[in-house]
C-alpha cells in the first residue's frame, strides 16, 4: 500500500511549499543558498550568459494570458492565497533586464471556464486587441480551426540559443509527442508543463482502501473490481468529474487505446510512419472519414461497453449533484480529479482521512480478449500532450510585428532553470523541458509502473470541437443512465464522429484525395 497525506502530513506539505516560495521571492539572483541536494531548485533561475536580441533593438511590447501561472495579487501566503504566485514576475523581470528593447503585459482573462475564455479571446480577436501570446486552453484545435494561431514548426528545427545552439528546439523537451501535431500536419503550441503521470488522476481513500485490503489497482479490471467491492461495502465507489450535466470522458484514451491500437493501427496509419513525428496528424480524421472506426465495428462498441460497465458504478445523481463534499468527508473511496486540483486538495486542513493519488490503469485482455498486453516500466510515463501549453496569436503578432519577440519569450521559458522554477511554483505538473527537475512530491508516481506503449498509438479521441463533444457527452449520459438503447447510441455517436470530422475537414481545408 502506497504511503499517503493525513490531514497532518498535507498541512506540513503545503507549508513547506510556501515557506519555499517565500524564500524564493525573497532571494533574488544574488547568489543560491543552502538546498537538499535530492530536491529540485527551487530558486530564481540564473540570467543567461548573454542577451538573445534581434540586430534591430527596437521596442517591442508584448502581451500575454497565462492563466494559472498568473501572478497573484498577494505575493505572501493569507487564508485567500494559500499559494501565492510570484515566480512569472520574477521571470519577466529577468528577461526584460537582459533585453531592455522587450516589455511583457501579463493580461488578466477569465479563468473561471473554458468556454468563458474562448469568448474573451474571440471578442479580442475581433476588435484586434488580442494578446500576442495566449494560453491555447485543453482544445486548442478550436483556435487552429479558425487561424488564430501562428504555425512553430520552423522555429522548432532551429535552436533555443539560451538551451543549446547546436539542438533543435524541438529536441529540447522530454519527448517530441508533447508537442501536438494537428490535423493539418503542423504545431502550434509549446508545451510548458506536463503532467507527472496523466494530467487527469484519481484521488483515493487509503483508510477505505486498507480496511477492504484493496491495493492500488494496476490494470483496467483491477480498477472495475475495486469499485464493486467499495460499493459492496457500502461506500460510494467513485465520483465522478461532471461538466455540464455530463461525463468528461476522462478515461476513454486508457479504455480504447489497447483495443483500438491493437486491431486498426495498420489502416490508422496510412503513410507508413515509424514515430510519431513522421506521422501526418490527420489519421484519426480520415479513419472517421473512411469507416474504418465506425461505430458499428465490434472493438469500438467494445470500448465504450467497458466504459459504461465503468460508468455504472457512479452513484446515483451524479450528473445534477456536487457530490465533492461526500468525498472531504470521507464517504468515497476514489474521486476522479485533475492534477490541477492538488494545491486545493492539499490545503483541505478539514479533511480526516489519509489519501493518495494513483495513475488511471489501461484495459487489458483481463477485461477483454480484444485488448492487448503491453510490458510495464518505472518512471514518469511517457506523455503524448502537455497539461498547459501557450501559443502565438497570429492576427496580433503579424500586425504588431511582434513574432520574433514572442518566440524569444518562449524560448526563455522553456530553458531548463525557467521552466523549472516556474512549473515547481504550483503543485500541479512538472516540467516540459530536458534538464528541469520535477518536485519530490511526484515521486510516488515517479517510481511507480506505467505501460510502455508502441511508439505509433491511437485511442477514441472525442474532442473534435465544442458543439461535438457536447453531443458526445449528451448521449453518453442518456445511455449510461439506460435512458437509450444501444442501437440508438452507437447511431447518434457514428453521426457525431462523421459532423466532427467533416467540420475539421472544412475549416483546416484538408486534401482528402490523398486518402
Amino acid at each position: 500500500m502506497k504511503k499517503g497525506l493525513s490531514n497532518s502530513a498535507s498541512s506540513a506539505l503545503l507549508i513547506l511549499l510556501l515557506v519555499a516560495l517565500t524564500l524564493t521571492a525573497c532571494s533574488g539572483n544574488s547568489g543560491g543558498s543552502a538546498t537538499d541536494s535530492g530536491s529540485p531548485s527551487s530558486s530564481a533561475p540564473s540570467s543567461a550568459s548573454a542577451s538573445k536580441q534581434p540586430d534591430d533593438n527596437k521596442p517591442v511590447k508584448l502581451r500575454i494570458t497565462t492563466q494559472m501561472f498568473t501572478p497573484t495579487e498577494d505575493k505572501t501566503p493569507t487564508e485567500g492565497t494559500p499559494v501565492p504566485r510570484v515566480a512569472l514576475d520574477k521571470i519577466i523581470e529577468d528577461f526584460t533586464k537582459e533585453n531592455p528593447h522587450i516589455s511583457v503585459e501579463i493580461l488578466k482573462a477569465p479563468t473561471s471556464s473554458q468556454e468563458e475564455y474562448l469568448t474573451w479571446m474571440t471578442t479580442k480577436i475581433a476588435s484586434g486587441d488580442a494578446p500576442d501570446i495566449t494560453w491555447a486552453t485543453d482544445t486548442p484545435q478550436n483556435m487552429v480551426g479558425q487561424g488564430w494561431l501562428l504555425p512553430i514548426d520552423d522555429y522548432l528545427d532551429q535552436p533555443n540559443l539560451y538551451v543549446d545552439a547546436n539542438a533543435k528546439w524541438l529536441d529540447t523537451f522530454t519527448n517530441a509527442e508533447i508537442i501536438t501535431k494537428f490535423s493539418d500536419g503542423q504545431r502550434y503550441t509549446v508545451p510548458i508543463m506536463q503532467a507527472a503521470g496523466d494530467s487527469t488522476t484519481f484521488f483515493y481513500n487509503i483508510d477505505i482502501f486498507e480496511e477492504l485490503g484493496l491495493a492500488v489497482p494496476n490494470t483496467w479490471a483491477e480498477f472495475v473490481s475495486a469499485l464493486t467491492k467499495i460499493k459492496e461495502a457500502g461506500y460510494i465507489p467513485i465520483i465522478p468529474t461532471v461538466e455540464n450535466k455530463g461525463p468528461t470522458l476522462w478515461q476513454m484514451l486508457q479504455v480504447s487505446v489497447p483495443i483500438l491500437t491493437n486491431k486498426f493501427i495498420g489502416e490508422y496509419n496510412y503513410t507508413g510512419a515509424k514515430t510519431p513525428e513522421e506521422m501526418a496528424g490527420d489519421e484519426w480524421i480520415r479513419s472517421i472519414h473512411k469507416g474504418i472506426v465506425s461505430q458499428d465495428k465490434p472493438e469500438m462498441q467494445e470500448v465504450w461497453k467497458q466504459y459504461k460497465a465503468f460508468a455504472s458504478l457512479w452513484p446515483q445523481g451524479w450528473a445534477t449533484q456536487d457530490m465533492k463534499p461526500l468525498w472531504q468527508q470521507g464517504k468515497a473511496g476514489i474521486r476522479e480529479g485533475g492534477m490541477w486540483e492538488l494545491s486545493s486538495e492539499l490545503s483541505d486542513t478539514k479533511r480526516s482521512f489519509r489519501w493518495g493519488m494513483f495513475s488511471k490503469p489501461y484495459i487489458g485482455s483481463d477485461s477483454t480478449p480484444l485488448a492487448a498486453d503491453y510490458e510495464k516500466q518505472q518512471g514518469f510515463p511517457k506523455n503524448i500532450q502537455a497539461m498547459f501549453n501557450l501559443a502565438i496569436v497570429k492576427p496580433t503578432v503579424e500586425k504588431a510585428g511582434t513574432t520574433n519577440a514572442a518566440i524569444q519569450f518562449l524560448h526563455y521559458l522553456t530553458k531548463a532553470d525557467v521552466n523549472e522554477y516556474l512549473v515547481n511554483e504550483i503543485p500541479v505538473g512538472r516540467p516540459t523541458v530536458k534538464g528541469a527537475e520535477a518536485l519530490s512530491l511526484f515521486d510516488g508516481i515517479k517510481e511507480s509502473e506505467s505501460p510502455i506503449l508502441p511508439d505509433i498509438n491511437f485511442g477514441m479521441n472525442v474532442w473534435f470541437d465544442s458543439e461535438t463533444y457536447d453531443a458526445v457527452r449528451r448521449n453518453v449520459t442518456n445511455w449510461v443512465d439506460n435512458k437509450m438503447d444501444d442501437k440508438t447510441f452507437f447511431a447518434n455517436i457514428e453521426k457525431a464522429f462523421r459532423t466532427g470530422a467533416d467540420q475539421v475537414i472544412a475549416s483546416q481545408k484538408l486534401d482528402t484525395s490523398k486518402w
